[in-house]
């Protein structure tokens, strides 16, 4: 379920607690305290959170471009170097992206394992022509470059908040959306104001929680950038056909592939069928 639908259900639930919460069950001067207190705690620690993920979130969007940039620059050169071994590459690098996107970002690294040793198996044992030396050493570097993206991808693999954190979290929210409905006056002007506020909290949270697992506008940098390497090495857009179901990505090619599970959840192979728009 995407950001938005996630909100509209809770504008929806706040607005049907105004008619099931009592108004001021709380009393003025405490209840005053609690709301500016909690408000105050929320909001440092809500920021923190923030810097902390968008941090990584933003290393973790340059890494997957030097990656990338990688990987069609490697297919470049040794298409200069020996185009047959070009065509092979090109089909190792495609099974690479499409095992990619069996999982998300934040694991992905960890899990094309056996894919990128392949190719970097495949590059190692590329034969040494004496007039293309230098740019048979462009060509180990691209690898450096990549191997490194992938360790750094590696480390950056794992969720920046711990459950703790996120108990924390909640537990202010909740106690700020409390105090709010506690307060209430029974006025339209102040329903209207804790509905809003009590929406925008859940705004933040959802906004730390898609930083914190690097799905905040994955169409760019999720989807978009493997695509254009898919492209680079002349094979056709993939798209799992979960991610257009739950409208995650929507394919805006006349012609790409679309891979759907066989037998999941025991195997996470999937049949590839290409697509063709008019």
């Amino acid at each position: 379920m995407n950001t938005r639908n996630i909100f509209l259900i809770s504008a929806i639930i706040f607005i049907i607690l105004l008619f099931v919460v009592p108004s001021s069950f709380l009393p003025s001067e405490l209840g005053n305290t609690i709301l500016t207190v909690v408000a105050f705690l929320f909001g440092i620690i809500a920021g923190f959170y923030i810097v902390v993920t968008t941090t990584d979130y933003n290393n973790v969007k340059n890494i997957l471009a030097t990656e990338t940039a990688g990987w069609i620059s490697l297919h470049q050169n040794i298409l200069i170097y020996d185009k047959q071994v070009a065509d092979k590459l090109a089909s190792l690098i495609d099974k690479y992206i499409l095992r990619a996107f069996d999982f998300e970002i934040i694991d992905y690294a960890k899990s094309t394992h056996a894919e990128f040793e392949a190719i970097k198996n495949f590059v190692v044992g590329l034969p040494y022509k004496e007039n293309f030396a230098t740019l048979h050493g462009n060509i180990r570097n691209n690898m450096d470059v990549i191997i490194t993206a992938r360790q750094q991808l590696t480390v950056l693999g794992a969720r920046t908040l711990s459950i703790f954190q996120w108990t924390i979290l909640f537990a202010l929210a909740t106690i700020f959306i409390f105090s709010l409905y506690g307060l209430r006056t029974g006025k339209l002007f102040f329903d209207i104001v804790t509905v809003a506020i009590s929406g925008s909290i859940i705004l933040v949270l959802l906004l730390i929680h898609d930083l914190d697992l690097y799905i905040w506008n994955e169409k760019t940098f999720g989807y978009d950038i493997f695509e254009n390497v898919l492209k680079s090495i002349g094979q056709l857009p993939y798209y799992p056909a979960e991610s257009i179901k739950q409208k995650r990505v929507q394919p805006h090619d006349k012609e790409y592939r679309i891979g759907t599970y066989v037998n999941f959840p025991k195997s996470i192979d999937r049949k590839i069928e290409v697509q063709r728009t008019n």
